[in-house]
């Protein structure tokens, strides 16, 4: 079964409602007993056939440690900042969550501390006092062991923050290195890091030298240590063979390594796994149904890649043979195509703006179509960055504008996208919303032809015949018209031009004609290389391209 919404995955004690329940010391008998119901009813709501109502549960719940709060209990107060943070109730806003946490942190609590240090740095970080306070909260929590607060302090360190805390590589290195030594993967990656990219001075000056051995060194370091986005990182190497001589490509141990981060939850792992399942990578065989679970656990992780490809699955629906493995629910498509464009993911706010522009499950809405497009557009989505253009050319959605819909048209086309190298020629031999150029005109149609485009091969055809552009040549415009029969499968009007120009050419121009077209189909078949398929990234999260399942939905060159 496809999770269409983001599910809180807990087990026993450990993680209840989102509250590492293993950092919090010294918890209350009746903080204990209200999580650990709240636990038993989580793990009950899902078993087959459970009639468990777990919001109920967790509705009971912080009720009852909202009493615990207003009582004075430091835990029951850091548990209703997490949940403010998490949204698990109404009112739940930042504000609340930084009382709770004060209230915690004012009795000593660690946790609260370090969540309110960082919480106030995003709130307020134009306001000195406030900034100098939260410091001082991730100060306090770094005292008291919190690994959180100590790997925020050493970001601080290594920055520095004004006259709070002078810059100092040397000191940050030294908390890094005490969290590594305290067992803290997290910390020890963040050394990795450290060691893989180097540090330098704003005069360019070499503070840390890069050294691939220690940065590798520590990069095994948290992934004994158990850190999950340390094997992430590290499998990816292995799947995919390093320049490191002691990193030799071996998939086998890659996909093991994906698989004990997955284990522990991580996103970029799991979708990993979906990716290598899917597309049979690493001497894996394709297993549809396995990669569908993995991308669901990463699209829960939060993952917005995942999220997308989910997206993608429910909207078109996959089979493997007969066997229906997601069913179609375009519905739940979009749901998942608004939280990953939540994050800011392109292809997720294209495909959004594609429902509403077809009016498919919402109501069709040109203006809120535009706008996700827009947002698409300016992160550089080509497909998107088209849209944008056709909207201004034609005024839906947003005022008539031909030349900003001609510049959107050229950030799509600078970008490769054929169908806007296309309209800029077309644009261009008109002279609409661009000065009038047939030179313009031929080398947007030249780059269109080239990646498949008959139209724009007719078009380059037209400017030989009648020398615009470029040189009048019979010969040339014939090569064009017969790749466009060849591009378009013989379409009639590719068939029609080509039959019409033949009947003004001279047999020399034919024969030198034919010479040309076998030259470059020649080369074209000596270039075709099949390229393997990629394997997954480091971070698991290069998403399909937006889906050509749904109504509306268009994929490349659209």
């Amino acid at each position: 079964m496809i999770l269409t919404a983001i599910k809180l995955k807990l087990v026993a004690l450990v993680a209840v409602a989102g509250l590492n329940t293993d950092d919090m010391k010294g918890i209350s008998p009746e903080m204990t007993k209200a999580l650990e119901s709240l636990a038993a009813d989580q793990k009950a709501a899902q078993e087959k056939d459970s009639k468990v109502d777990i919001n109920a549960s967790l509705t009971k719940t912080v009720e009852k440690v909202g009493e615990l709060a207003k009582a004075g209990d430091p835990d029951a107060n850091y548990a209703l900042g997490r949940w403010a943070l998490l949204g698990l109730f109404q009112n739940a806003t930042a504000e609340a969550a930084m009382g709770s946490f004060k209230a915690a942190a004012d009795k000593g609590h660690v946790l609260a501390k370090a969540e309110l240090g960082g919480l106030m740095l995003q709130a307020y970080p134009q306001d000195p006092e406030k900034v100098k306070q939260a410091i001082k909260y991730i100060q306090e929590a770094e005292t008291g062991g919190n690994n959180d607060a100590r790997r925020a302090l050493a970001q601080l360190t290594l920055q520095g923050v004004g006259d709070i805390i002078p810059a100092s590589l040397d000191k940050a290195k030294a908390l890094l290195e005490k969290g590594s030594a305290a067992g803290d993967g997290a910390a020890t990656l963040g050394l990795s890091q450290l060691y893989a990219a180097g540090v330098n001075d704003g005069k360019g000056e070499v503070k840390l030298a890069k050294d691939e051995n220690k940065a590798l060194e520590m990069l095994q370091k948290a992934v004994e240590q158990g850190n999950s986005p340390a094997m992430s990182q590290l499998a990816a190497l292995y799947f995919n063979g390093a320049e490191h001589p002691s990193v030799k490509k071996d998939p086998a141990k890659a996909i093991t390594m994906f698989k004990n981060a997955a284990d522990k939850g991580n996103a970029a792992a799991n979708n990993s796994l979906g990716q290598i399942y899917e597309n049979g990578l690493g001497e894996q065989k394709k297993n549809i149904e396995e990669a569908v679970k993995y991308y669901t656990a990463a699209a829960n992780a939060g993952d917005a890649a995942a999220q997308f490809r989910v997206g993608n699955m429910l909207e078109v629906g996959v089979k493997d043979g007969d066997k229906v493995i997601v069913g179609q629910n375009p519905k739940a498509a979009l749901d998942l195509y608004r939280i990953s464009a939540q994050s800011g993911l392109a292809e997720a706010n294209y495909n959004v703006g594609a429902y509403y522009e077809a009016g498919n499950i919402v109501d069709r809405d040109l203006p809120k179509s535009f706008a996700f497009f827009q947002r698409a557009a300016f992160a550089g989505l080509p497909q998107a960055q088209h849209k944008v253009g056709a909207y201004y050319q034609n005024g839906v959605g947003i005022g008539r504008d031909l030349v900003a819909g001609a510049a959107w048209y050229q950030r799509a086309a600078d970008n490769g996208f054929a169908l806007s190298q296309l309209v800029l020629g077309a644009m261009s031999e008109l002279g609409s919303g661009v000065p009038q150029s047939f030179t313009a005109a031929a080398n947007n149609y030249q780059l269109a032809a080239a990646q498949g485009m008959p139209l724009a091969m007719i078009r380059m055809a037209s400017l030989y015949e009648r020398g615009a552009g470029v040189k009048a040549d019979l010969a040339r415009a014939w090569v064009y018209a017969q790749q466009a029969v060849d591009a378009s499968n013989k379409a009639k009007d590719a068939v029609a031009y080509l039959e019409a120009l033949e009947k003004n050419m001279s047999s020399e121009q034919k024969s030198e004609a034919k010479k040309i077209y076998d030259q470059k189909k020649s080369e074209a078949k000596k270039s075709d290389s099949g390229a393997p398929a990629a394997a997954p990234t480091s971070s698991g999260s290069a998403p399909a391209a937006p889906t050509t399942g749904g109504k509306g939905k268009k994929g490349k060159n659209n």
